[in-house]
């Protein structure tokens, strides 16, 4: 469905009344002071985004050139973080290795993608530096972090000096908020993981986390809606649920909290096939009233006559249905989010967070215009020769940069605000929608 064109705030053009978290000028924030009973105030071009709403459900993709981060404000005030972009890759590194090229740093190099992502949830958490949730949808570098050992020649990255962990990514973001609790596919599927340095270091900063924070840490459990809920007013909003959907090759059935095998339970026969990573991502549903939301990492469906389980959509193709909002899985590259999930799914708004100059891929978004040709594209930056394959879409896209900020209101409609990336004052720059919950 086409949305309205109107550069009022959400809450105006609806007429509802509801509480105003007050807005600091200060890029760090700290606790917000949430005022019962007062207005909403008006999003305008040109001034800084106002703060969360108490009883809206806000999504916050967070633009840092440097992978995926996206922040979720629950309509009680619970948080969530999902994923921790801190890839060191730079344009450097991809020329001296000849595999195209990455999306500019932002606001620039001279600033860690953790401390951009603390700024900006400090800034915008009703809570402040304390978050409760942080899921880690899979373990690539792009979604939590970098270690200098892959990229010696150009990082030299300090470790924490208590817990002996390298300070990028979610290990460094830990040491700038307060998360409750950490959620993650785990690392013993399909095989152990253990013994990779890289996830040595994170269990490093885990370990320190509970030792001196008291953080709880889970593996995701598909299957369940009552892993990551509401912590603060559940009760105000019985129809806000999350579900995870897989994890780690196994998926929901659909019944209860039962789940089915997606991969095989031979290890050699997993070995020989060599899966991605990325096959291995968490997915979660996420629903408020009308309102439906899909979110699934990296998942991608690379399937062959041979291996066909290393088609993960496959696996949540049978328990999803249209949501109205949709995250691009493995930023929208060609191997992701295919035919028979995306006419599943149908979504009206799509946000991709691009890094590297082969995503998105035309072929995805054709995929997406398939299956609803009034669709509305959102992406936190693109390399800019990756604008001219997408031609025959530019339609869609409503813009190419920024943070993406969405509000969702209890009645289903919702805003989509882009928001400057070239500092840290989170000035509005566009503002689209209303859309409209079907």
């Amino acid at each position: 469905m086409k949305p309205m064109t109107n550069n009022l705030c959400a809450a105006t053009a609806l007429g509802l009344t509801l509480a105003f978290v007050s807005c600091s000028d200060s890029s760090d924030g700290g606790n917000a002071i949430i005022i019962p009973g007062a207005p909403a105030v008006e999003v305008k071009i040109g001034s800084q985004m106002p703060l969360w709403q108490n009883g809206t459900f806000e999504i916050h993709s967070i633009s840092t050139g440097r992978g995926e981060s996206n922040f979720y404000i629950f309509p009680d005030g619970t948080s969530m973080l999902i994923d921790a972009a801190g890839s060191l890759v730079t344009e450097e590194i991809c020329t001296k290795k000849g595999v195209g090229t990455v999306t500019q740093a932002r606001p620039g190099w001279h600033i860690s993608s953790a401390d951009i992502i603390a700024n900006y949830i400090k800034h915008f958490n009703p809570r402040g530096e304390n978050v409760d949730y942080y899921l880690n949808s899979h373990t690539h570098e792009d979604h939590m972090g970098s270690w200098p050992e892959k990229y010696e020649e150009y990082a030299d990255f300090p470790k924490h000096t208590e817990g002996n962990f390298y300070m990028n990514g979610i290990a460094k973001l830990g040491t700038l908020l307060n998360f409750t609790k950490i959620i993650d596919r785990g690392y013993t599927l399909p095989i152990n993981m253990g013994t990779d340095d890289r996830i040595k270091d994170y269990q490093r900063f885990l370990k320190w986390s509970m030792d001196t924070k008291g953080l709880i840490y889970e593996v995701a459990k598909p299957g369940h809606d009552d892993q990551i809920v509401m912590r603060y007013n559940p009760s105000a909003y019985p129809d806000f649920k999350i579900r995870i959907l897989c994890a780690s090759g196994y998926a929901w059935t659909g019944n209860g909290y039962d789940t089915r095998r997606t991969i095989p339970t031979s290890k050699t026969e997993i070995s020989k096939a060599s899966p991605d990573e990325n096959i291995f991502s968490v997915a979660l549903m996420m629903d408020f009233g009308k309102f439906n939301l899909f979110t699934a990492g990296d998942l991608q469906w690379e399937a062959t006559s041979s291996a066909p389980w290393l088609n993960a959509d496959e696996g949540i193709i049978p328990v999803v249905n249209k949501v109205e909002v949709m995250k691009a899985s493995h930023h929208g590259s060609t191997n992701a989010n295919s035919e028979e999930l995306v006419n599943k799914l149908c979504p009206q708004t799509v946000w991709i967070n691009p890094w590297r100059s082969e995503q998105p891929g035309i072929p995805c978004m054709r995929r997406f215009v398939a299956a609803n040709s009034d669709v509305s594209f959102f992406t936190t930056g693109i390399v800019e020769s990756s604008k001219a394959p997408l031609a025959e879409v530019e339609n869609n896209f409503k813009s190419w940069s920024g943070h993406i900020v969405m509000r969702v209101f209890p009645d289903g409609k919702y805003y989509v605000y882009v928001l400057d990336d070239s500092d840290e004052s989170y000035t509005v720059k566009s503002i689209h929608g209303p859309y409209i919950s079907e």
